[in-house]
């Protein structure tokens, strides 16, 4: 988890993950107050807000002044999200019915992940019990997701929305751990 560490403090870009994240929250609320658009409407936003995550994730990896340890991994999640990005968008039908279980998965791994982070950050970064925040409230929204794949779609859509609003503000909060510390000198 020696990744974790690598990126504080070291992207030029903070700002568009910012930016990304502001949107995305944004976007939650919209869905939050538009029930009545439908979960089609949902399955698109969400393919296109993979596609543009994608987009900042590869932009942020290849724009590191130096390769730093786990680089590579921030521009494969990239490209990744770029692909299933695209497949959702081309195909409504299939988004349709892999969103819960993707969202599923995703915030179990993410979840897991931001907990073991947490643990890795703890001596040098004051906000580390944020992570610990983030990881288990992930992980109790992929269960929440588990449950209700099989429930009618309000439930998702209501689910999905606080997800578009939690995520956006995670990232908003993540990118200020990205954004280059000025030295006394500077």
């Amino acid at each position: 988890m020696e990744t974790i560490r690598t990126f504080f403090g070291k992207s030029n870009y903070w700002w568009a993950v910012l930016a990304l994240g502001v949107l995305v929250a944004i976007l939650g609320f919209w869905m939050l107050f538009q029930p009545l658009e439908g979960y089609e409407l949902i399955a698109r936003m969400f393919g296109w807000a993979l596609l543009i995550t994608g987009v900042v994730e590869v932009v942020v990896s290849m724009s590191l002044e130096k390769k730093l340890q786990g680089w590579g991994w921030w521009l494969a999640g990239g490209i990744i999200d770029i692909f299933i990005g695209i497949i959702l968008i081309a195909n409504i039908t299939l988004a349709y019915q892999v969103i819960p279980y993707f969202f599923a998965f995703i915030f179990l791994f993410k979840g897991i992940q931001n907990i073991i982070a947490s643990f890795v950050i703890m001596q040098g970064n004051r906000i580390w019990w944020l992570y610990l925040l983030n990881g288990v409230l992930m992980v109790i929204l992929s269960w929440m997701f588990f449950t209700s794949a099989d429930n009618p779609s309000f439930i998702v859509d209501f689910l999905v929305a606080l997800v578009f609003i939690y995520w956006g503000s995670m990232m908003a909060v993540f990118s200020f751990d990205l954004k280059p510390i000025k030295s006394k000198n500077d």
